[in-house]
């Protein structure tokens, strides 16, 4: 599970780096347009950041939710120390883009955590490709 948690800092870094960088310009609290697009965008990116490494790393169903655990853990730690020092590490953002700026971090951390239930549609799984059985559905019967 060691590189689902390096995996799940990699990706805080870089969505972390992109929203330092390039916020201003993508994350505009006032145009409701550009809000709904950029939680629109969200689906397919976590979507192509999370089922292929699935794959890759040959992880079962069942083991999913466990991966995504570790996957959204460091981010979302992290991110609690980025959201209370939003003007120190965003100050390319308004202050006001706070608000927007949390829910899409709920909202990417949620789809995240929805890829470990869901299988991938239109996409070459291997890992999934048994169907759906009760030991996968099984948490734990003790």
């Amino acid at each position: 599970m060691v590189f689902f948690f390096i995996w799940g800092l990699f990706l805080w870094f870089v969505g972390t780096l992109a929203f330092r960088l390039f916020g201003q310009f993508i994350l505009i609290p006032d145009n409701s347009f550009s809000l709904l697009l950029i939680f629109a965008a969200a689906v397919p990116t976590m979507a192509a950041a999370i089922y292929p490494i699935y794959s890759l790393k040959r992880v079962s169903p069942s083991q999913r939710p466990l991966a995504a655990i570790f996957i959204v853990l460091p981010g979302m730690v992290l991110d609690v120390f980025s959201v209370l020092l939003f003007p120190v590490v965003y100050p390319n953002l308004s202050p006001t883009a706070v608000a927007s700026f949390s829910a899409i971090l709920l909202w990417g951390y949620s789809l995240l955590l929805i890829t470990s239930f869901l299988p991938p549609i239109g996409i070459g799984d291997k890992s999934s490709s048994s169907s759906f059985n009760e030991n996968d559905a099984t948490i734990s019967r003790r």
